[in-house]
């Protein structure tokens, strides 16, 4: 038998304006602290999810606060999943990553931080639009 407890699952929507970026950080770190992740993680995990909205804000809507983003936080027994929606520009995926390490130019440093905290990382374009999505197990001791 799996595990038959059950899960969260959270949708919402909020509008590509930075003023809502503190509402989201504000669910995100509490919801990681309860599926069991410390005070270290859940701030990493809170940061990802900033940096990947910063990213949509800037770059799929060009700073417009017009847009609209859809979240949705599915925990699971191995941890949480996290899915954007956006209907801005299409990112470009030659551009994602686009900046080394240890380079003097402001910026580009959000995907770097989302892929070292999240286990994984896609980006896909679709009919509903573009769509981020980031997972993080949780690894249990026993």
């Amino acid at each position: 038998m799996g595990d038959t407890r059950r899960c969260l699952r959270m949708k919402f929507a909020v509008p590509s304006d930075p003023r809502y970026l503190p509402v989201v950080r504000g669910v995100i770190g509490p919801l990681a602290a309860v599926i069991g992740w410390d005070e270290t993680e859940c701030g990493a995990i809170t940061l990802a999810v900033d940096e990947a909205l910063a990213n949509i804000i800037r770059h799929a809507y060009h700073s417009r606060a017009d847009g609209l983003i859809e979240l949705e936080c599915r925990e699971s027994a191995e941890g949480l999943e996290i899915a954007l929606l956006d209907k801005g520009d299409a990112p470009d995926k030659s551009k994602i990553c686009a900046r080394e390490l240890g380079c003097d130019q402001p910026g580009g440093l959000g995907t770097h931080i989302i892929r070292k905290v999240m286990d994984t990382v896609s980006y896909e374009v679709s009919p509903e639009g573009n769509r981020f999505v980031a997972s993080k197990l949780l690894r249990r001791t026993s």
